[in-house]
């Protein structure tokens, strides 16, 4: 009943057209661009993840309408996006066929949070991305990677702090990864200094292959 009132009262509409019924129309959906080969080759040049086979990145963040989902869905807690961006997500994937998976040696899993972030936001934005996106491939979802502890926001940190910053922040207290392919998820990528310690964590349990799904470069 309250969500019908609220729905009466504060109707959804589309962050980009403002359109009733979706945070994103059909419309607008469609304007959003993924990154081409090209792209993703010089997008890689400046990122430092050594643990990595590849880092894909679906989209561009300077792209308005994919800035403002991200950013609503990050800072606003507007966890239904969630949705709307895995589908971005699923269908940059499907498009383009970039590697050869076999789904019973594979996990998806999602870049986790600290307890501190998760309370203040209310869900891991990257967890909702990887349920989706391993939903709709039926492929195998775990969260057995751990944050152990709360960082500093990498934004205004140098390239020697970024490093510094996210060391030994990161536990995997899961199965052994032995002779398994990962698909590492999160929301954006700046230099890549989060999602290679996680990797190189996942590297040291012994997975095979990491491959790193992110939305955009911010």
């Amino acid at each position: 009943m309250r969500s019908l009132v609220l729905d009466l009262l504060f109707p959804t509409e589309c962050l980009s057209c403002r359109r009733e019924g979706a945070y994103l129309c059909e419309k607008c959906f469609w304007k959003l661009k993924f990154n081409d080969a090209q792209y993703l080759k010089q997008a890689r040049v400046n990122l430092k993840t050594p643990n990595f086979e590849k880092i894909f990145i679906a989209g561009d963040f300077e792209n308005s309408i994919l800035h403002n989902l991200i950013i609503k869905y990050k800072y606003n807690f507007i966890s239904a996006l969630g949705k709307t961006l895995a589908r971005f997500l699923i269908l940059f994937w499907q498009n383009r066929v970039f590697v050869k998976l076999h789904p019973s040696c594979l996990l998806v899993i999602p870049v986790p949070l600290s307890k501190k972030r998760y309370q203040w936001r209310g869900f891991n934005q990257a967890e909702i991305l990887a349920r989706e996106f391993s939903a709709y491939y039926n492929y195998e979802l775990d969260l057995d990677l751990k944050r152990l502890k709360h960082n500093n926001p990498q934004a205004a940190l140098s390239e020697a702090e970024r490093l510094e910053n996210v060391k030994s922040i990161f536990a995997w207290q899961g199965k052994s990864l032995n002779n398994y392919t990962i698909i590492l998820i999160d929301d954006v990528i700046t230099t890549g200094a989060t999602l290679n310690e996680a990797a190189r964590v996942l590297k040291e349990a012994g997975a095979k292959k990491i491959y790193g799904l992110v939305i955009a470069k911010g």
